[in-house]
Parts: C-alpha cells; sequence; structure tokens
C-alpha cells in the first residue's frame, strides 16, 4: 500500500500462511522461490491510500519507476525474511529473461540486500553466473567445465530444464515414454544437481480428455491429472529418478574401494547421453541399452 506520505507499507499474512503451511504441514521446506520481479507483462499494481483504489505502475528494470517499486519493497521483505529466519533459504527468482533486464534486476536486489540470493531458469549467459546462487539451464545450454566446478565448491546450485520449446527430449503425453527416464541420465552426464520441469498439475480447461493448451505442446502443461492420476510419463520419469540415484551411489562406492574399471564402465555409460545424441527413435534403446551396464555392476 502507497500511503497518503508517500512511504509504501506491506502485509506478508498471505505469504506467510502459504508458507508455513508448505513448511510445516506438507514438508516442502528447502527452498522458498519468489518470482514476479519480470513477469511477462510489465505492470506491478498497489493499493492506493491517496486515491482509495488499486492502481498500477507499468515500468521496466532501470526505469526509475521500477527501482522505486522494487527496492522498497525488497528492502523490507528482506527485514521480514529475516525475523521469521527465512531469509537464507529465500530465492528471488526469475525465468527465461535476458540480460537486457537481468543486469539492472540484479542491481536493485543486491541494494536493497547483498546477500539475497538469485536465481535464473533459462540461457547461459557468463557475464552474470557468479551472481547467481540457483542457476537452470535450458536443454542444449551448458555450463563451461570450470565455471561448473566453481559453483560445486561454492555450494550453488546448477540444474538444467525442457519446456514446450524442446522437440525432445520430453514429457509430453505424444513424448516416446523413455524420453522421460532418458532425462534423469541426461542430469548425470550433465554433472546436474537436478532437473526442473515448468509445471506438474497446470491443467487446461478438461485435462482428462485434451492435454493441450494453445500453441504449446500436448502435455506440456502437467505431468499428473486430477484425482491424484499418474502417467505412463510421470512413472517412466520416476525410473529416470531411480536410475540417478543408483548410479550416484554406486559411482561413490567404486570411488571409495578404488574400482577404477566398474567406474569407468559406468562413466562412459553414462556419457553418451549428450544434447546431440538423442534422435527420434533411439531414447528407449539408449536407456535400456544403458540399464544393462547399470545393473552389471
Amino acid at each position: 500500500m502507497k500511503k497518503l506520505d508517500g512511504s509504501w507499507e506491506y502485509d506478508y499474512t498471505v505469504f506467510d500462511k502459504w508458507v508455513e503451511f508448505m513448511m510445516d504441514d506438507i514438508g516442502i521446506d528447502k527452498q522458498i522461490s519468489c518470482y514476479t520481479m519480470i513477469p511477462w507483462a510489465l505492470s506491478f499494481d498497489y493499493f492506493d491510500q491517496a486515491t482509495n483504489r488499486i492502481r498500477f505502475i507499468e515500468a521496466k528494470p532501470g526505469d526509475a519507476a521500477y527501482e522505486d517499486y522494487w527496492l522498497n519493497f525488497l528492502t523490507d521483505f528482506s527485514r521480514h525474511l529475516r525475523e521469521k529466519g527465512w531469509f537464507h533459504k529465500t530465492i528471488i527468482s526469475m525465468d527465461e529473461r535476458g540480460l537486457d533486464v537481468m543486469k539492472p534486476t540484479l542491481e536493485i536486489i543486491k541494494k536493497a540486500d547483498p546477500e539475497f540470493k538469485i536465481s535464473l531458469a533459462g540461457h547461459y549467459y557468463d557475464e552474470i553466473q557468479a551472481d547467481l546462487y540457483d542457476y537452470c539451464l535450458s536443454f542444449g545450454n551448458e555450463f563451461p567445465e570450470k565455471v561448473l566446478e566453481e559453483r560445486k565448491k561454492a555450494g550453488k546450485i546448477s540444474t538444467v530444464y525442457t519446456c514446450c520449446a524442446e522437440a525432445r527430449p520430453n514429457t509430453f503425453t505424444f513424448s516416446p515414454p523413455a524420453e522421460a527416464a532418458w532425462l534423469g541420465w541426461h542430469v548425470m552426464a550433465g554433472e546436474y544437481d537436478g532437473y526442473l520441469r515448468w509445471a506438474v498439475n497446470s491443467w487446461t480447461a478438461d485435462p482428462l480428455r485434451d492435454s493441450r493448451f494453445r500453441t504449446w505442446a500436448a502435455g506440456d502443461c502437467y505431468m499428473i491429472y486430477p484425482g491424484n492420476r499418474s502417467s505412463i510419463r510421470l512413472e517412466r520419469f520416476v525410473e529416470g529418478i531411480q536410475d540417478f540415484e543408483k548410479i550416484r551411489i554406486l559411482k561413490e562406492e567404486f570411488t571409495a574401494k578404488g574400482n577404477k574399471a566398474k567406474l569407468k564402465k559406468l562413466n562412459d555409460a553414462v556419457a553418451k547421453f549428450t544434447p546431440e545424441s538423442i534422435t527420434p527413435d533411439n531414447a528407449a534403446h539408449m536407456v535400456n541399452a544403458a540399464r544393462q551396464v547399470l545393473n552389471s555392476l
């Protein structure tokens, strides 16, 4: 709320209720990702005490009005998060935004509190990667080897994602089911910390009958269905996660025991899962062949 004297006041009641519900009742307590600093439509609302109504600011990163709106909020938000004990697990997050808007946005966040953690899901930008605690690359992008090593040492999160843009591999309703399992192997091959799927249950108008949404491929919006229904693609995706975990455990075991032969055999099988390796019809063959190696060790 913008008050009569021009100052700002913030109400965190709904935010606190949601976070406490997710953390205390559901058990999702690792990270709080906060979006909306750079929405697709650069329009920001607030309640104006002087006119007694909702008003809107049309502004983009770099504009004085944008900085006034967000710097005041982030400064107060930092205070609130620290009081609640949530600051160090809260991430100011953006998705699929370019350098032209990311740079001025990063400046505002740092000005509000230089200890804020920041995340981006999108293309790789070397110019800002050091500022990003949680960096999720779109499929086909890669971290330079040295950068990935430095991020791991710093305890930063480095992941990969697919969305409507990637024809393959993906988890569309028409995707070969094995592609969902293929993703787990790719995450291991790229030495990522994990995989991001932008939506699990963003249901369409009639999700049990039609999984299309506008121009997006069928199934892009969800992997589970109303009524606690799973899907073939979700179950195959779980297989990929299980493969990833088995590989991780075996790598640790082989390294600890100095079993270089088995470690090399496993690493060679994993290394094949690169963006260039997948074709419209080879995901199942790749996963099955790699699992034969995995299960033989």
